[in-house]
C-alpha cells in the first residue's frame, strides 16, 4: 500500500508542473501538428498543379486530294482542343501567323503554332519535308514544353508512314519493281491508317500502351494524409514518452539531494518498497500520457491507430520500455548536474538513431530501419508503425515482446544499480 501511496504523491507533483505537462502533451501534438502541416503536401494526392497554357493553333495544311479524309493537321488541331488535354492545353484556332504571333507577344497566349501546308503529304508520303513552327513567351518555360512534346509525340506516330514508304520502295526496287510515287503514297496512307486504329484501339481500352488512373479520390487522399499524421505523431510520441520517464526518475536524485528521500528511508517503510514507489510513479505517468495522446491525436488527427488489442499491446510495451530504459539511465546519473546533458543531448541522439524525427519522410535506405532497431526508440517505432499499416495483434506480438523484454532488462539493472547506492 506504501508503494502505491509513493506512486501518487510522484504523479500528482508530475501534473502540478506546468512544465511537465507541456513536455507529456503540448509539445508531442504540437511538434505534429507542425510537421505534419509542413509535410503535409506529401500526402494530400494534390500533386503539382500546372496551369493550363494557352495555345494559338494556325492550320495551314492543305492535304492532296487522296490524303483528304486524312488530314494530319485538322487531326493535330483537334488533339490539341480534345478534352483529354483540357487540363494543361487551352488551344484555339487562330487565322494566320500573323495574329498568332500577336497573341503571344502581347501574352494573351503562351504558345502559337503553324502547320505548314505540306504537313499531311509529307508525313504520309515519301516526298517532301515539313517543318511546323512553335513560338513561345520566353518567360515560360514548363508549359511550352509540354506542348512541344505533345506535338512531337503525335508528329513521331506519323513519321512511320514515311520511313514505311521508303522502305517499301527500296525493297520493291531489289525485286526489280518500279513503284511510281502514287503506289508509295499509297502504302504511308495506308500504315498512318493501321497506326491511327492503333492508337484508337489503345484509348478504348484495348491493348494500352499506357493506362491512365484517375486520382485519389477524396478519401483515399484523406487515409494518407491521417497516415502521415499517425507516422509523425508516432515519433514524436516515442520522444517525449522517453523524455518524460527519464525525468520522472531523475525526481529520485532530485529528493536525494534535497533531503526528502533521506527522511523517507528514516521510516519504517523498507527502502525496497520506496523505491518500488518510484519506479511505479514514472510507469503510471507513463502510461498516462501514452493513453492521452494516442485518443487526443486520433480525434485531433483523424489517426487509426489499430483495433483495440493491438493498440492495447502497443502501449503496454512502449510503457514498460520507456519506464524501464528512463531508469537504467537516470541510475548512472550521479547528480542532477549531469541530467540536463543525458537528457537533453543523450535522448535526442537515441530518438535521431531510432528514426523518431525521419517518420514523414519516404523511401530511407533500408540500412537506416535496421539501424534504428539498435535503440529502444526503434523498436517502439516500428510497433506503431505495423499497427499504421493496417498490422493486427499477431503481427505487432514480436515486436510488443522484444520491447517487453528490453524494458525488463533496462528496469533490472537500473533497479539493482539504485538499490546499491541507496543501500
Amino acid at each position: 500500500m506504501k508503494m502505491w501511496d509513493i506512486a501518487l504523491k510522484d504523479l500528482v507533483r508530475s501534473f502540478r508542473s506546468a512544465f511537465a505537462v507541456t513536455m507529456m502533451f503540448v509539445a508531442p501534438l504540437l511538434m505534429t501538428a507542425i510537421f505534419y502541416f509542413a509535410l503535409g503536401g506529401l500526402a494530400s494526392g494534390s500533386g503539382l498543379s500546372v496551369p493550363a497554357t494557352e495555345v494559338q493553333v494556325v492550320n495551314l495544311d492543305r492535304p492532296a486530294p487522296q490524303f483528304e479524309n486524312f488530314a494530319l493537321g485538322k487531326m493535330l488541331t483537334e488533339f490539341l482542343q480534345s478534352d483529354a488535354l483540357q487540363g494543361v492545353v487551352h488551344a484555339t484556332a487562330a487565322s494566320d501567323g500573323a495574329s498568332a504571333r500577336e497573341a503571344v507577344n502581347q501574352r494573351m497566349a503562351g504558345v502559337a503554332i503553324i502547320l505548314p501546308e505540306n504537313l499531311t503529304k509529307a508525313l504520309l508520303s515519301a516526298e517532301g519535308r515539313a517543318s511546323i513552327t512553335l513560338i513561345q513567351d520566353p518567360t515560360l518555360s514548363l508549359g511550352p514544353g509540354i506542348v512541344k512534346g505533345i506535338i512531337s509525340q503525335f508528329v513521331d506516330g506519323y513519321t512511320g508512314a514515311r520511313i514505311a514508304a521508303n522502305v517499301f520502295a527500296a525493297q520493291a526496287r531489289e525485286r526489280g519493281i518500279q513503284v511510281d510515287v502514287a503506289t508509295a503514297q499509297d502504302v504511308a496512307l495506308q500504315y498512318g491508317m493501321w497506326a491511327s486504329a492503333s492508337a484508337q484501339n489503345r484509348n478504348n481500352g484495348q491493348n494500352p500502351a499506357i493506362e491512365l488512373q484517375a486520382p485519389p479520390s477524396k478519401s483515399a487522399a484523406t487515409n494518407q494524409r491521417a497516415l502521415l499524421a499517425g507516422l509523425i505523431m508516432a515519433g514524436m510520441m516515442i520522444f517525449f514518452t522517453f523524455f518524460t520517464a527519464a525525468a520522472a526518475a531523475e525526481t529520485i536524485l532530485t529528493e536525494d539531494e534535497q533531503g526528502t528521500l533521506a527522511r523517507l528511508f528514516t521510516t519504517a517503510t523498507p527502502r525496497t518498497i520506496i523505491l518500488a514507489g518510484k519506479f511505479a510513479g514514472v510507469v503510471m505517468l507513463v502510461l498516462v500520457q501514452v493513453v492521452v495522446l494516442v485518443l487526443v491525436s486520433g480525434r485531433a488527427f483523424g489517426i487509426y491507430w489499430g483495433d483495440a488489442m493491438t493498440v492495447t499491446l502497443l502501449c503496454v510495451g512502449m510503457v514498460l520500455l520507456a519506464s524501464g530504459f528512463g531508469v537504467f539511465i537516470m541510475s548512472f546519473i550521479k547528480n542532477t548536474r549531469q541530467t540536463g546533458t543525458v537528457m537533453g543531448g543523450g535522448l535526442t541522439i537515441s530518438g535521431m538513431l531510432g528514426g523518431l524525427f525521419t517518420t514523414g519522410f519516404q523511401n530511407l535506405p533500408r540500412a537506416y530501419e535496421v539501424i534504428n532497431l539498435f535503440t529502444p526508440h526503434g523498436w517502439a517505432l516500428r510497433g506503431w508503425k505495423t499497427a499504421l499499416a493496417g498490422g493486427g495483434v499477431s503481427d505487432v506480438l514480436p515486436t510488443v515482446l522484444v520491447m517487453l523484454g528490453l524494458g525488463a532488462v533496462f528496469f533490472a539493472i537500473g533497479a539493482l544499480l539504485f538499490r546499491k547506492r541507496f543501500a
